[in-house]
């Protein structure tokens, strides 16, 4: 009898033994299959990493990319016109920049798409030192500038003077290298020069210590759309399920961003490559956040065709683009809903 039992016992501690083993391995091999089911997702910034990418890097720090499925990598870029090429050509399927950019390679018969803006008022502005006087538009007259071939503001500028009713003649141009702006502003060799907000503004004013002028001049009219998705048209009628987990995700991010922009600032800088000064990181995702597309009643990044004509209507006017395609062309809200 005793032997009886003891080999039920055995065999009941072995089945008990499978059954456990059976289960923590089932669930184990369940995890790895729902790892290795997340799906692959590459988003190319059009440049390296800064503040204002924050939100996204949220959206992944805290999991709302992989509760949505996604294995996403934000990858750092090499210029707006560089990504949308390479969007176009199938290289790539996913880019996050300027919005402006995308209008212009829409006219240009690029095939890609704006599937969520971020900015409607792109956040620039026309910086000048302290004793130098800059409140409004007109303070720009008498005043020397630097312009750059493909610099925004230095493409806007003819339709800015108009728009103010300014005298365009009064403004000395000096035109130089992008690269040379900076240098130029600082030794006082230009008087003003455009920045945004959300990236060169924060760093100048914490490498020299001033306290610059600032005039926004989306108060004054230029209404340029600003950070958003680009899609490639293909990539997007393939995969429509993807790219809606993907905005749904990134709204989450900005929703938090919006809310805590310091913690939003301090998860971005355990990202960087190299490390930014705290301030000027949480004033970057304060520019940021502060210029959020949020409409009441719409997800974050919903896009208006008043906006889209605005902008349109700038470019046309500016020769930025030749020619003014279909607004459905140019973005959708189809991801959004």
């Amino acid at each position: 009898m005793n032997t009886r039992r003891n080999g039920l016992s055995v065999a009941g501690l072995l089945a008990a033994l499978f059954v456990v083993f059976s289960f923590s391995g089932g669930t184990a091999m369940a995890q790895s299959a729902a790892g290795a089911a997340k799906e692959k997702v590459q988003v190319r910034f059009t440049w390296k990493l800064k503040g204002e990418y924050a939100p996204l890097f949220v959206a992944l720090d805290k999991g709302y990319f992989a509760a949505e499925g996604l294995d996403v990598d934000l990858a750092e870029g090499q210029g707006a016109q560089t990504v949308l090429r390479l969007l176009a050509a199938g290289t790539e399927n996913i880019g996050y920049g300027p919005a402006v950019a995308a209008a212009q390679a829409v006219s240009q018969n690029m095939p890609v798409k704006v599937a969520a803006l971020y900015q409607t008022r792109a956040p620039m502005g026309v910086i000048s030192f302290p004793d130098v006087p800059l409140k409004t538009p007109k303070d720009l007259e008498g005043k020397r500038i630097g312009i750059s071939v493909g610099e925004t503001f230095t493409d806007m500028l003819e339709p800015f003077t108009k728009i103010n009713k300014i005298d365009l003649s009064r403004i000395t141009r000096i035109q130089m290298d992008n690269s040379a702006r900076t240098s130029q502003f600082l030794s006082r060799k230009v008087d003003v020069m455009s920045v945004y907000l959300s990236n060169e503004l924060p760093v100048l004013e914490q490498r020299t210590g001033v306290k610059f002028n600032v005039m926004k001049v989306a108060d004054f009219g230029l209404n340029l759309l600003g950070a958003s998705y680009y899609i490639s048209n293909n990539f997007a009628r393939q995969n429509p399920g993807t790219v809606a987990k993907l905005m749904r995700a990134t709204a989450k991010g900005y929703a938090d961003a919006m809310k805590d922009p310091k913690g939003a600032a301090e998860i971005m800088n355990k990202y960087m490559k190299v490390k930014e000064n705290p301030d000027v990181l949480l004033a970057q995702v304060k520019a940021t956040v502060e210029s959020t597309n949020a409409p009441t009643g719409r997800p974050i990044g919903w896009q208006s065709e008043n906006d889209w004509k605005t902008c349109l209507d700038l470019l046309m006017a500016t020769g930025a683009i030749k020619e003014r395609k279909d607004i459905g062309l140019y973005y959708t809200n189809d991801f959004l809903k």
